[in-house]
């Protein structure tokens, strides 16, 4: 597979431990720095033809050169559909397994905290704050996404808990 934007060859093989089990012992650290992801015009234009969702402070590079940030900014909700995007970076098995599925579940607690400038590179510092068993084999993994870019340093763009349901062994046939 050459890249992620792309349908895999095949379906992983499961581990032989749950991925739940891995994980476990991480709760309470920070499990993973993306790669840096450059934010462009062409993306935030196809982002806003996708969503209906156009806007001088997004789509008008002419116009945002007059106002309050000298430039377009991203989308909120273009920033935030790039949790996938984060989290795959981070290896989670976005592809199923035989014995194992991580389903979105949602998000809370999301908070756009500083505008994301057209040209900022971003990235985003995962922290696996808590794994909540629901029923046996059923398991609610919050991973804290907080974005970052090199124009604010440690001051924050986004952050909001991500929401996945682990799902392994038997109960994987309740969710085919």
């Amino acid at each position: 597979m050459s890249s992620r934007t792309e349908k895999p060859d095949a379906v992983p093989e499961a581990g032989e431990t749950p991925l739940v089990d891995r994980l476990r012992p991480q709760i309470g650290s920070e499990v993973h720095v993306s790669g840096w992801f450059d934010v462009a015009q062409a993306d935030i234009d196809d982002f806003s033809r996708i969503t209906h969702d156009w806007d001088y402070m997004h789509n008008d590079p002419e116009w945002a050169r007059t106002g309050p940030w000298g430039r377009t900014i991203a989308h909120g909700y273009f920033l935030l559909s790039l949790a996938s995007h984060f989290m795959g970076d981070m290896g989670f098995p976005m592809v199923q397994t035989a014995n194992e599925r991580m389903l979105n579940y949602g998000l809370d607690r999301v908070r756009f905290i500083n505008p994301v400038l057209i040209g900022d590179r971003i990235r985003a510092r995962l922290t696996l704050t808590d794994i909540t068993e629901r029923r046996e084999g059923v398991n609610l993994v919050n991973i804290r996404a907080v974005y970052e870019s090199e124009r604010c340093g440690d001051r924050p763009h986004l952050i909001a808990d991500v929401l996945m349901l682990l799902v392994h062994g038997d109960s994987v046939n309740e969710v085919r």
